[in-house]
């Protein structure tokens, strides 16, 4: 997302990240929203669409990659609703099998520096690695579950309103994604 930021000038909203920014910022929303995603769910579509209307309002005119929305067919109304039919969506394939495989790699750094501070005597509250909580395997198996239920009525919606899906495997590199997005 980076890259296409740096390359094809548009603005990236991702939707997890808008509500782990409310939830770090201890918002009346964040709060609300804690606990929805700690369990792997959807939070609504009328909050989302409110973070996403928000965030827009500071980019006007400007193409804007929605990442992590649509993920239902409510998201997709709302988007539709808010910004008009897109251009195109990008659906991202990778088997859940990698997935879990790169949240778990993505976790071990945290788990050993957790580890370090419990035998060094800490409570392990005060390690200095960052991860998302909501990275750990019972919420990214719950996430893959709500994925699962929702992404191919979604996928239909969008391809009925004639917007075109690029399908692109990202079980590889993310130079070979890249590859796959320009070709």
């Amino acid at each position: 997302s980076k890259r296409l930021e740096e390359e094809c000038g548009v603005v990236h909203l991702s939707s997890g990240d808008l509500l782990r920014d409310e939830v770090r910022r201890d918002t009346v929303l964040g709060r609300q929203v804690r606990d929805i995603m700690a369990r792997g769910e959807l939070v609504s579509s009328a909050v989302i669409v409110t973070l996403m209307r928000r965030v827009m309002r500071d980019h006007p005119g400007k193409r804007v990659l929605l990442d992590g929305f649509p993920r239902s067919i409510q998201n997709a109304h709302d988007l539709v609703e808010l910004c008009g039919t897109p251009e195109l969506a990008l659906h991202l394939q990778c088997d859940d099998t990698i997935l879990m495989e790169r949240i778990n790699v993505a976790n071990k750094p945290h788990q050993k520096a957790m580890e370090e501070e419990a035998k060094n005597g800490s409570s392990g509250t005060t390690t200095t690695t960052t991860r998302r909580t909501d990275d750990n395997i019972y919420t990214a198996l719950n996430r893959l579950r709500t994925y699962h239920k929702y992404h191919n009525s979604t996928l239909e919606w969008l391809r009925e309103q004639h917007v075109p899906v690029v399908n692109l495997d990202c079980s590889g590199s993310a130079e070979s994604v890249w590859e796959q997005l320009c070709a």
